[in-house]
């Protein structure tokens, strides 16, 4: 399917690469392991159909333009540390409120 899941990686990624997803056009759906510490610049730079990013644990570290030309919506565990109403420019919700 169109979702990617990073959550099950035998080297436990703790940084998502500098444009990662470069235009990865099919990406609706993306869930970030309670591992990831810095998203690097550029890292879903025009991915036009990405309309989620789930996170699993507190708010990374954050670079420029991570989100430039997508628009998706940010979704949080409740207990999860560091996150505000927006993260990266985008908006932040609870998971629960995940359509």
């Amino acid at each position: 399917g169109s979702e990617m899941c990073i959550r099950d990686s035998p080297n436990s990624v703790t940084i998502i690469g500098e444009a990662a997803f470069d235009r990865c056009n099919s990406l609706k759906d993306v869930t970030i392991s309670d591992n990831v510490t810095l998203i690097r610049s550029g890292t879903f730079f025009n991915c036009k159909s990405l309309i989620a990013v789930v996170f699993l644990g507190d708010a990374p570290k954050i670079e420029k333009n991570v989100f430039k030309g997508a628009a998706p919506t940010i979704y949080r565990q409740p207990e999860a540390k560091g996150w505000g109403d927006t993260w990266g420019g985008r908006p932040v919700k609870l998971i629960s409120e995940k359509p």
